[in-house]
Formats: structure tokens, sequence, C-alpha cells
């Protein structure tokens, strides 16, 4: 029989975000420690005292982050006190929800953020460009169309648009939407220097 294999500290850190629902919404690090102190308090938690010890999920963090780029996504204050998961992050988590459900004493690991995360997609699917685009068809698109659809602005920066991208990505990947994904990517790429690519 195959080992399975092992899951280290910083692997709990995206599953404590999936589980705090910070997908298509930012969540505070603080709030993401707790929750893996909840899920494994043997790892995270003091040696004397039931509470999270704050070293070792900080630790946690930076080595996920470190090891694994790409999959959480910090938010643009550049404070870096919120993290959420990108589409990649949410597909990494639930690639390896099995093992963490036989592991956390979590019965399961479902994001309790679904129904507003498919309310916002819903209304991102009932847009006429983004109709047109899942019939088939290759919308062209003026910037304050794109910019209303991802909820920002047409002057906003760069970084605010590629972070509202992300984001709707996000969501769409918790929601398994990849005709959403698929547009969310036509649009980053044919107008790619509306996100500075």
């Amino acid at each position: 029989m195959a080992k399975r294999p092992a899951i280290d500290n910083p692997d709990f850190i995206p599953v404590a975000f999936y589980l705090l629902g910070a997908s298509g919404r930012y969540v505070d690090v603080e709030d993401a420690f707790v929750k893996c102190f909840e899920l494994a308090p043997e790892r995270f938690g003091w040696r004397k005292y039931e509470f999270p010890n704050y070293k070792t999920v900080s630790k946690a963090l930076r080595d996920f982050e470190g090891k694994r780029p790409g999959l959480l996504m910090k938010s643009p204050d550049g404070l870096g006190l919120t993290r959420q998961l990108t589409a990649e992050g949410v597909a990494w988590v639930e690639e390896r929800r099995g093992r963490f459900e036989a592991l956390a004493s979590t019965p399961e690991l479902r994001s309790p953020m679904l129904r507003p995360v498919n309310r916002m997609l819903n209304d991102l699917a009932n847009q006429p460009a983004v109709k047109e685009f899942l019939a088939g068809a290759r919308p062209d698109l003026e910037k304050h169309v794109a910019a209303d659809l991802l909820l920002c602005s047409p002057d906003s920066s760069k970084e605010v648009w590629r972070e509202r991208l992300e984001s709707f990505r996000s969501a769409s990947g918790l929601a398994k939407r990849p005709d959403l994904l698929r547009f969310l990517d036509y649009l980053a790429s044919e107008y790619s220097e509306w996100f500075g690519r």
C-alpha cells in the first residue's frame, strides 16, 4: 500500500483560508491563524495553554507563500493583513481535500461562502458581454463595460484591475465555473494592457 504524503504545517494555511471563504474576498490572516489552531491544535497551539501560537502559524504562512507562490493573493493595501485564494489556490485545496478531512476535526471541508460567491458569479454570467462570449462569440469590449463587469472604475490602477480579475477567478474556481474562468482568461489576454500584463 502506498504511503500517503505527509501534511506539513504550511499546507494548513490555504485550507484555513478556504474554510473561511477566502475565494472572491479577502480574509484577515489572524482569522486564518485561529482556524489553523482549530484544525490542528497540537501543531499550532502553545505547549502548555490552549491558544494559537502566533509564531508557528506565521512561519507556516511565510513558508507556504515562499514554497507555493501564486496560490494566495495579498490585499492591495500593501499591509498584507488579508489574503484570498487565487483560482489555482482553490484547486490546490480541493485536490487535497480528502487528506485534510481525514486529519481535521471538521467533518467536511466546505466553504461557507459558496452562496454569496454564486450570487456574484451569476450576476457576472448574466451580463450581455459574458453571455455573448459563452455563446461562442469573442466580444469587443470597451474599457468601461469591462470595468463594470469587474466592479471597478475604468481609471482604476492596473493593480486594482488585476486584483478584481483574480478575485473573480478565485470565486469561479471555488464555484466550479470553468465557463467563467474561460471568459476571465479571455478578458485578461485580449485586454492585457488594462491589467499591466
